[in-house]
């Protein structure tokens, strides 16, 4: 019969001694620590790294401010579940836990657990509960989609592998910048007497900061990887850049029977979705297409005044829908969507928008935006921010009948590419990597 040895140590803030004991016991066939008493200091750190924690290999941890909420929202809900089914434990650590917000028939595999109110970047009341529920609860990676300021003291509190998910094209900050200047000739002169160049090092800084304390940093497609390359001077062969393609639920039964309906949904807000664009476009284009109606779904600081711009320009057949959690009929029933952002990081909307047949049409403004529409058959990319064309496509193709059901359905076959299976494995591949890194 074959014996095994085990030993149990208790500690409690052992970190200057904990790793001498451990060396003593390292031909013992199992190790575990005991800390009941909740060391502050990083003695659970030591155990984790030295495997004397139990198993908590498969235990995945988002962490979020407010959710659901948007497009980084939904796509955690999907990784989530495609985690779950695939073996993971997935807890959703939020400030905010919006119940209401879930679109209807949301599948839930995962555990959301409410932090503390605070500044999620900052809050030493956020960071110490983040800190006590990885430990408590045997988190091995912690993926976050914002800079934390308590990452560095997390990781040596916790032991916990940290994925940072940039969630927008990199560098967006030096997009906007270049965007303000172009507003008036005062905010033009300002950037341009050092402010701009100070920012510009801020931003590279942070990006810098971000990927030292991260242990796998993830983009949303192959050209943001390489931009970031670019940006912070990596190696090409050695990095820790992961490209995380969104994932949509694909529809089962497309709707090919449209309404001669244009449709924007998303954030009303001025600095990167810039829908007022979109408005001088329909006063271009609505005496021409007599029959259409402009939709607008979404909310945000900037509706008040969109809706004044359009009252002043006069448009006609121009709603503004609000905030739904019903997205899905919008889709169901439009023809066309209209993009007109300075930046986005791989809008949510575009590929919904293909999985149910809407064609899209998109300023080239980011990168991704060809990785979306890739051929003329998913859609069209107008030159930024040629308004003028961008009214006069439109129209071209909204009085096109054949070529727009043509585009239909090659878009909804493009939008196959987006699948959870597809994406899902590349998320696979990145914790397991992870997993199985001993320092």
């Amino acid at each position: 019969m074959e014996h095994k040895i085990s030993t149990v140590i208790n500690t409690y803030n052992a970190e200057r001694h904990l790793e001498r004991v451990l060396d003593s016991v390292e031909g013992f066939d199992e190790v575990l620590i005991c800390d009941n008493m909740e060391s502050t200091d990083s003695t659970l750190a030591i155990a984790q790294r030295r495997g004397c924690m139990g198993n908590r290999e498969r235990h995945i941890a988002f962490i979020h401010k407010d959710f659901p909420c948007s497009g980084a929202e939904q796509v955690t809900i999907d990784v989530a579940n495609y985690l779950c089914r695939h073996g993971f434990k997935v807890t959703i650590m939020v400030i905010n836990h919006r119940q209401e917000a879930y679109p209807k028939g949301t599948e839930r595999l995962f555990h959301v657990h409410v932090l503390p109110k605070g500044p999620i970047k900052r809050s030493s009341k956020v960071a110490s509960a983040v800190r006590d529920y990885v430990l408590n609860n045997q988190v091995s990676v912690l993926i976050t989609y914002r800079e934390l300021l308590y990452a560095h003291w997390l990781k040596r509190q916790t032991g916990v592998r940290m994925v940072f998910e940039l969630h927008n094209t990199p560098g967006y900050e030096f997009l906007d910048l270049a965007d303000k200047r172009a507003e008036s000739r005062w905010k033009n002169m300002f950037y341009a007497c050092g402010v701009e160049k100070m920012l510009t090092w801020f931003y590279k800084s942070k990006y810098r900061r971000v990927y030292d304390w991260s242990d796998a940093y993830g983009v949303l497609c192959d050209s943001y990887k390489q931009e970031l390359i670019e940006k912070l001077s990596l190696s090409r062969t050695d990095n820790k850049i992961w490209v995380l393609q969104n994932s949509i639920a694909q529809a089962f039964n497309p709707q090919y029977q449209k309404s001669k309906v244009v449709l924007y949904v998303g954030r009303l807000t001025h600095r990167d979705k810039r829908v007022d664009r979109l408005l001088r476009i329909w006063k271009l284009a609505q005496d021409h297409l007599p029959d259409w109606q402009l939709k607008i779904v979404g909310k945000g600081k900037a509706a008040e005044n969109l809706k004044a711009l359009a009252s002043e320009l006069q448009l006609q057949h121009c709603s503004f829908e609000g905030y739904s959690t019903h997205v899905a009929q919008y889709y169901d029933e439009a023809s066309i969507l209209c993009l007109t952002s300075s930046f986005e990081g791989w809008p949510m909307c575009v590929a919904e928008a293909q999985v149910r047949g809407v064609v899209p049409m998109v300023f080239n403004s980011f990168s991704a935006a060809s990785d979306l529409v890739s051929t003329p058959n998913e859609g069209i990319l107008v030159k930024p921010y040629d308004e003028k064309r961008f009214a006069d496509e439109l129209v071209l193709l909204a009085n096109d009948e054949t070529r727009l059901h043509q585009m239909q359905r090659s878009v909804v076959d493009k939008a196959r590419s987006y699948s959870i299976e597809r994406s899902g494995t590349a998320w696979i591949a990145m914790l397991n990597h992870l997993i199985s890194i001993r320092p």
